[in-house]
């Protein structure tokens, strides 16, 4: 069996190797007969079901691209119409690939069922591994998305590294419920194919409206792989402390893929706690690392040990800045370079910086992507052929250690200092169920011509009285970062502002706390 595919009401549809191939075939010559051609563009707004498979893979096989966006969730569900036109135009795409008819005020919009030709010929052309496999948003969360070109060899090269470093078995299989729309769903869908793996593959709908669903999946089909963000294991772990799971059998979880925000220590170690008696191992848990521009994957943290935790100072995170032991803050090791890849850490004028010097984190190896489309690849995106992430870290004994983003770095009274770790600082002594429940910015102060200090909290610390809270803070500030007058924000519970994968967008919280947003 190629696909177990769970769409947004839950229906649950095998697809074999051999219906996929036809089927996808069948797409290739619809949209020959629809007058696309190799090259062309394709927005696909369709929710994970079994029709997204067949009509992803006959884009591919055609050299049609994909763009991938979130699709609607039930079969009637209204489409933001106006946001599929503005990306449409951007895109120059020939057409809109929906799941059932909908009121859509946009032109050559067709169903998935339509595409399928009753009379499929022979796939035309011949796709090579330069060819573009799809554009790829990134996450927006430091500005608006842009689309990334990822072409075959980098999707071939990223998901044979991937296995590489996750030790692929031939009995693997992988279970996600991630969006399509987001990298680590769509080419977890190709590290299936590559490896000849079966793929249990739900739509995010169904995590969304009971979370354990994702690990009763797991039970079900004896799933030895699967991804997901550091907020599903949170939101799982809660659910447990809730209502006890039974039921539950996670023995043949070998590799769980922790990676698409910043990984906490004290979230994976809520999940293991929780689900020991379920059968999870103890070195199942795997920080990972990855971008779009990476295609996916950039480290991977062994899966053969527990994940490894730096606790550190507070005032060693800045760039430049050597790394010293304390108790301020824990940072978590999410592994070494993929295969045939390599990773570095420079210093402000690209120069590599020792084991435990915060620096750039920069990647080079055959999965890097060309740049952007419509955006001229300059030395802001490479240097000396290494990827340049924006992301700052350091490394030890090999292993990268992630502490912010370069573009995110707060300047407040000359001093720098990273968000992640005020936010984790604040977390750690606030100790909420959820996260992210801080979000730290820097809004310029024009009178004083610096950097002020801004947290925006989340409503739902603030049930049980929020001048409590609010004095928590300022002390945790104080003691552990020597910030003094920060200004504090309260935000409709889980109303901080995010991107379609969950990920903080910091510029909306910038705008929100500077009275712009």
């Amino acid at each position: 069996m190629a696909i177990h595919a769970f769409d947004p009401a839950g229906d649950h549809v095998e697809l074999t190797y051999r219906r996929l191939v036809a089927e996808a075939r069948a797409v290739s010559t619809g949209l020959a007969q629809r007058g696309l051609r190799a090259a062309d563009r394709v927005i696909l707004a369709l929710p994970t079901c079994a029709a997204f498979f067949p009509v992803y893979l006959g884009c591919l096989i055609s050299g049609v691209v994909p763009i991938v966006l979130p699709g609607a969730r039930t079969s009637r569900a209204s489409l933001d119409s106006a946001h599929i036109e503005s990306i449409t135009g951007g895109l120059s795409a020939r057409c809109v690939v929906i799941r059932d008819t909908a009121d859509l005020a946009l032109p050559d919009v067709v169903t998935a069922a339509e595409l399928i030709s009753p009379d499929p010929a022979n796939v035309p052309g011949e796709v090579t591994m330069d060819d573009i496999a799809h554009l790829q948003g990134t996450s927006g969360t430091t500005a608006e998305p842009r689309w990334v070109i990822v072409r075959h060899r980098n999707v071939a090269a990223n998901v044979a590294a991937i296995g590489r470093a996750v030790d692929q078995r031939p009995d693997d299989i992988l279970v996600t419920w991630l969006p399509m729309s987001h990298d680590m769903g769509l080419i977890g869908v190709s590290y299936a194919w590559y490896w000849g793996i079966p793929l249990v593959a739900a739509d995010p709908i169904n995590f969304i409206r009971n979370p354990l669903f994702w690990l009763e999946l797991i039970t079900r089909y004896r799933g030895t792989l699967s991804p997901a963000p550091t907020s599903a294991f949170q939101v799982c772990s809660r659910v447990a402390q809730l209502r006890r799971p039974s039921g539950l059998d996670l023995s043949s979880w070998r590799c769980a893929l922790c990676g698409a925000e910043p990984v906490h220590d004290g979230t994976l170690k809520a999940f293991h706690r929780a689900f020991t008696s379920s059968g999870l191992g103890a070195s199942v848990l795997t920080p990972v690392y990855g971008l779009a521009e990476a295609t996916l994957a950039v480290t991977i943290s062994s899966a053969n040990r527990p994940f490894r935790v730096d606790r550190i100072s507070s005032t060693s995170c800045a760039p430049g800045a050597q790394v010293e032991q304390g108790d301020d803050i824990s940072v978590v090791g999410c592994g070494t370079a993929v295969p045939d890849h390599e990773l570095r850490i420079v210093d402000a004028i690209g120069q590599p910086v020792t084991d435990g010097v915060v620096g750039e984190i920069e990647f080079r190896g055959p999965s890097v992507v060309d740049g952007y489309l419509g955006i001229q690849r300059d030395d802001q995106f490479q240097r000396d052929d290494f990827l340049r992430t924006g992301d700052l870290g350091y490394l030890r004994n090999g292993e990268l250690f992630i502490t912010g983003r370069s573009k995110e770095i707060l300047i407040i009274n000359g001093r720098n200092f990273s968000p992640l770790q005020i936010e984790a600082a604040v977390e750690r002594v606030l100790a909420p169920h959820f996260t992210p429940s801080v979000v730290a910015v820097e809004v310029p102060d024009l009178q004083l011509h610096t950097g002020e200090l801004h947290l925006l909290l989340d409503g739902r610390l603030g049930v049980a009285g929020r001048s409590d809270v609010e004095a928590r803070v300022r002390r945790t500030l104080d003691q552990v970062f020597g910030l003094r007058g920060a200004r504090l924000h309260w935000v409709a519970g889980g109303r901080l502002p995010r991107t379609d994968s969950g990920k903080i967008q910091r510029h909306r919280c910038r705008e929100l706390a500077s009275g712009t947003g």
